[in-house]
């Protein structure tokens, strides 16, 4: 079973969330999986994934908000797109898409990030969007500030 945990220490300025994915995570790596086309991820896409998706869950319990969260990933290493899209009820979905050889263990900066071209956005679209207005979205790029690919997500 999936969980979602809030806590708080009592007499500290310590709140928090903790995520347990179980049922979601197996039920999106197994439909993966079956897929006769793709196979299942790549290890190291496998653990990108779980983590994106994590952090996204934490992302859209932690804030009052109506509509979707999006985080996703943009790069130009094999790992081409890694999505997760959260809704205000947790419902969740994920995907990556993968153009050529994730070896086990790759790290992140290989994986996404080769010629610092990769880039992270987390869009919010809202339930009631009125027509022509658009969701905001935040893009940021896979480096720091001095020009040097981000070695871990």
């Amino acid at each position: 079973m999936s969980e979602l945990h809030k806590f708080i220490f009592e007499g500290l300025p310590v709140r928090g969330l903790l995520v347990r994915l179980t049922d979601s995570w197996q039920d999106i790596l197994k439909r993966r999986a079956d897929n006769r086309e793709t196979g299942p991820y790549p290890e190291a896409v496998r653990h990108l994934l779980g983590e994106i998706t994590a952090a996204a869950v934490l992302m859209q319990a932690n804030i009052k908000f109506d509509g979707a969260l999006v985080l996703q990933l943009h790069g130009e290493g094999p790992l081409k797109l890694a999505v997760v899209e959260v809704q205000s009820d947790l419902r969740l979905r994920a995907t990556a898409k993968t153009i050529g050889e994730v070896t086990p263990g790759m790290p992140f900066e290989d994986m996404t990030n080769q010629h610092n071209l990769g880039r992270c956005a987390i869009t919010l679209d809202p339930a009631g969007r009125r027509a022509g207005q658009q969701p905001y979205q935040g893009v940021v790029s896979l480096y720091d500030d001095h020009k040097l690919p981000l070695t871990g997500c």
